[in-house]
């Protein structure tokens, strides 16, 4: 008997997941257990395997839609076996509405509307629609019952937009079109969400470090029995979690709806990861109870799981600071953008030997920019200038950090 498998629910109070890549086509036979499917989900890729052994008779959506947590997306039966969706429900009766007079009109009771051939959305999307010139009857809903998602309209939407700019013959040269889903398209949703809902301020200034790499190349013997690489991230964590408990706002978050600054009592830093799979931030969880040793370990752990495409959901999950080190890559200067809903970001720039006036002389130094990005409504800049000086006398003082 055929098997509508369900996108079980796959925690973190995740509410759905993109389809990435589907590992058996229509037709194909699975065995139990066996990958299935690669969801996207608002932290990670997540490999979910089959339910049953069988044969996939319907694959529901397609790569780059997305899928909510209990919604059917594929359907395993025996080979041979003809499958017949379930027939929708049909529209409810309307409920209650006011009119512009005052008079109550129909409201369906699931808070939709239908209009045309059976299209159903809820006023919200309908809203949408009508904003961005998309005709509801058009379309063929993803979410349940068939309704119409944001998602369809946005999709649709797009598709009018690419079709109107670029016509048919007119283009000013040859063009490529790469599919935007997957983690680009995940990240630029997270990126759109903190730069419309925080108001960013980035504070620069400049670390010497020259005392930091010569600790460094001092205890590399060490990290060597160690089994440990020895990164300046390391370093950089345990000065960022100092200056973290001398200024808590910096560790917070805002709850808009309660009115409430959460300030928090654990360390948890991200750092940011670029891989070929994209951008990642892991956490290294209670970074304040661990040692310079215990964090340059997980540094190196979680950039090799986050390389591998090996990362869990608990990697990615919990965090109240985060650091970008862009420092190996070269650049002077950034702008980094907050990881939503924390306070503040860290980006760490390259090592330059500079020029710079000790005791009244001009010697050469390793300097190194700091870039600090924070939420103005939670912190102003003179305490953002404090923070920033606390973490520059740490890795000036590199000893102190271990």
């Amino acid at each position: 008997m055929a098997l509508e498998f369900k996108l079980p629910d796959l925690g973190e109070g995740l509410t759905e997941g993109e389809i990435v890549a589907w590992k058996v086509k229509e037709g194909d036979s699975i065995a139990a257990d066996a990958p299935l499917v690669t969801i996207l989900t608002d932290k990670a890729e997540v490999e979910i395997p089959s339910p049953k052994g069988g044969t996939v008779l319907k694959q529901l959506f397609q790569t780059g839609q997305k899928v909510q947590v209990g919604q059917v997306f594929v359907v395993i039966g025996e080979k041979g076996e003809a499958y017949t969706p379930a027939a929708k429900p049909a529209a409810e009766a309307p409920k209650h509405a006011v009119a512009g007079n005052g008079a109550s009109t129909p409201l369906s009771t699931s808070a939709s509307a239908t209009t045309g051939a059976g299209a159903s959305a809820t006023p919200a999307v309908r809203k949408l629609a009508k904003d961005m010139g998309v005709n509801l009857d058009s379309l063929k809903g993803t979410g349940p019952g068939g309704r119409i998602t944001e998602e369809d309209v946005k999709r649709t939407a797009g598709g009018a937009a690419v079709a109107a700019a670029a016509p048919a013959g007119k283009s000013g040269g040859p063009e490529e079109r790469v599919v935007f889903a997957g983690i680009r398209r995940r990240t630029a949703e997270k990126m759109l969400l903190s730069s419309n809902s925080i108001p960013h301020v980035t504070h620069i200034d400049e670390a010497d470090v020259s005392d930091l790499i010569a600790l460094r190349e001092e205890l590399k013997p060490e990290a060597t029995k160690r089994g440990v690489k020895l990164s300046y991230l390391a370093f950089v964590i345990k000065a960022v979690v100092k200056g973290l408990k001398e200024f808590p706002y910096f560790n917070s978050s805002l709850d808009e709806a309660a009115s409430q600054v959460v300030l928090k009592k654990y360390y948890n830093i991200g750092i940011a990861i670029d891989t070929p799979h994209g951008l990642f931030s892991p956490i290294i969880k209670e970074a304040d109870k661990k040692s310079l040793w215990d964090v340059a370990g997980d540094v190196e752990k979680l950039a090799n799981k986050a390389r591998d495409n090996k990362l869990e959901i608990a990697d990615l999950t919990g965090g109240t600071f985060t650091i970008t080190n862009i420092g190996p890559l070269g650049g002077t200067l950034a702008t980094p953008i907050i990881v939503y809903p924390e306070c503040a970001i860290l980006a760490t720039m390259s090592i330059k030997k500079m020029p710079v006036v000790r005791d009244g002389k001009i010697a050469p130094r390793d300097m190194m920019n700091l870039c600090l990005s924070f939420d103005h409504r939670l912190v102003d800049g003179a305490e953002a200038a404090r923070f920033t000086n606390t973490i520059i006398k740490s890795l000036e003082n590199p000893r102190t950090l271990l």
